[in-house]
């Protein structure tokens, strides 16, 4: 909280003195230009045998402090070998008096016996480049990574351009973003397209893209290779929770950068709440009053005064079962808890959370017609006061990127009964996975040139860019504040991986749609638990 309120508090310093100048010079704005800096690590190329110092030259000075050279540190030295031929990286690391980290790379290239470069050979006495091997990493929308993308539209575009440019020359390789193909949309259609691939022996990319519940059919049908190898080497930056969620049958086979984070959470028509003049969801969450009775009581409230102004306006939108999968934790339970091993979706806790948001359904605080995701036209046209999003949808043109009111968030609410730390259900998480089919060595410079592209940073340093991340997001504070409250709380659930369909027959999702608005929940759930026992035996090894 004093984090954010400093934020804000800064930026509305910073703000007056620009507008409350004295008509004179112009106030500079501060930047965030480090005070330090590094110089002399252009690239050095040598013949094997040579001797080399990784400081001769190199300088670091500090607007403020001056020289600062002495505390340079060089990481990467250790896998510097003279005597072999190779294209080699040191990174130069200083800390100014800012508090700010200066990092930057050098290239070291050794040459072979014959004067040429470890990715060149000899021919009629000419050193001649060999040819670069080709890396296809394939994205269901690759301008969000592809630096060079017109469309870009990731962070740190020009520092992942060098970084791409650095990595292809070290490793004499050619990477490419490309697009899943037509009949590979998503879903079991791209799980298909990739499998098929992989059949031919003509995959569609040495790396993909996909989201963690397909998995268990990326393995089985032998698409995908285990990573578990390298995770204590090469992938040793790859935090433990993506580990975990990229993770089957105890092997790694999906791996991502950062952090995971809560994605889930409610958000409202703030305008439109507001204007009823009901309780504020995000100030009782942070008040410590935001429980199922007190999440009963306020849509009650809303739908009362809903109800005055017409028909067809609701307190609560969506479907129940988002409503159900992100409450049954915070009542004590799961759905298929990875680390139980069970499934508990019909067992009391599950069960007592279904009642409730039967009860509400009863009394007519859900919408009739919900539809998924970017929700119903009721809902986008401003006549729904609370809708379960994830946190991607709130600036996303083909999801509430184009509302025409204020999103406010709220945690979900916990039941009167529970005591523990507030916790959500993460699943279905974008991950990347190494084609199967590759020689060793190959898939072993698939997967270091996929680790050496990203730009790794510390924990507290994700945390920032998170918290930062939130800012651009949302238009108050509170919101954010009350997103930090929540948004490492994170579990696996089981619940889409396990191979059945979640709208099919004998999903719970499409299940528990339908005994919540039916009062069924109970008979439903005992009649597709033995399906999901033997899925989830299956999906363990068991």
């Amino acid at each position: 909280m004093k984090k954010i309120l400093g934020f804000f508090l800064m930026l509305t310093v910073l703000l007056g003195l620009v507008a409350c100048g004295d008509g004179g010079e112009e106030t500079p704005v501060p930047t965030d230009t480090p005070t330090a800096s590094i110089s002399g690590v252009a690239q050095v190329t040598l013949n094997a045998g040579d001797t080399f110092d990784p400081l001769e030259g190199v300088t670091a000075t500090d607007s403020v402090t001056g020289n600062i050279t002495s505390s340079i540190t060089v990481e990467g030295v250790a896998n510097l070998n003279l005597s072999t031929a190779g294209n080699y990286t040191l990174t130069y690391k200083v800390i100014g008096s800012d508090g700010k980290e200066v990092t930057v790379t050098r290239l070291i290239v050794v040459l072979t016996a014959s004067g040429c470069g470890v990715h060149q050979e000899l021919v009629n006495g000419v050193c001649v480049d060999l040819p670069a091997t080709v890396i296809r990493i394939m994205h269901g929308a690759p301008y969000e990574v592809d630096p060079f993308d017109a469309n870009y539209s990731g962070t740190e575009q020009q520092a992942k351009q060098e970084r791409h440019n650095e990595i292809e020359e070290l490793y004499n390789v050619d990477i490419q973003y490309l697009p899943y193909p037509a009949n590979a949309p998503w879903g079991p259609d791209r799980v298909n397209a990739i499998i098929q691939s992989s059949i031919s022996g003509d995959h569609l990319a040495e790396i993909y893209w996909s989201v963690s519940d397909w998995i268990q059919q990326l393995v089985l049908g032998e698409a995908i290779v285990s990573v578990d190898q390298y995770m204590s080497t090469i992938g040793e930056n790859i935090d433990p929770s993506y580990q975990e969620i990229g993770s089957y049958r105890d092997s790694v086979y999906g791996f991502e950068v950062g952090k995971l984070t809560v994605d889930a959470g409610l958000y409202y028509n703030a305008d439109l709440v507001a204007s009823l003049g009901v309780d504020n969801p995000t100030e009782l969450f942070l008040d410590g009053q935001w429980t199922w009775s007190t999440f009963e009581t306020w849509a009650t409230a809303v739908q009362t005064a809903l109800n005055s102004l017409g028909p067809d306006r609701y307190a609560l939108g969506g479907m129940p079962s988002y409503y159900a999968e992100n409450m049954v934790p915070l009542n004590g339970g799961s759905l298929i808890n990875k680390n139980t091993g069970r499934v508990a979706f019909a067992q009391n806790p599950a069960l007592a959370t279904y009642d409730f948001l039967n009860s509400l359904y009863v009394k007519g605080l859900f919408e009739p017609t919900p539809q998924y995701d970017a929700g119903s036209p009721t809902w986008m046209a401003g006549q729904v006061a609370m809708h379960p999003g994830q946190l991607w949808f709130v600036t996303a043109d083909n999801r509430w990127g184009g509302l025409p009111f204020e999103l406010g968030f709220v945690p979900y609410p916990k039941s009167d009964t529970y005591t523990g730390d507030y916790i959500s259900p993460i699943s279905g998480v974008a991950l990347y996975h190494i084609a199967s089919g590759m020689t060793p060595e190959k898939e072993e410079l698939v997967f270091t040139v996929w680790n050496e592209l990203q730009l790794w940073k510390t924990d507290q340093q994700y945390a920032d860019e998170f918290e930062l991340t939130l800012m651009t997001k949302f238009d108050q504070e509170s919101y954010v504040e009350a997103y930090l409250e929540v948004y490492d709380k994170i579990y696996l659930d089981l619940i889409n991986a396990v191979g059945i369909g979640a709208y099919g027959e004998n999903g719970w999702r499409r299940n528990i749609n339908l005994g919540i608005r039916e009062g069924t929940s109970r008979t439903l759930m005992d009649q597709i638990k033995p399906i999901y026992d033997a899925a989830l035996e299956d999906y363990l090894g068991n």
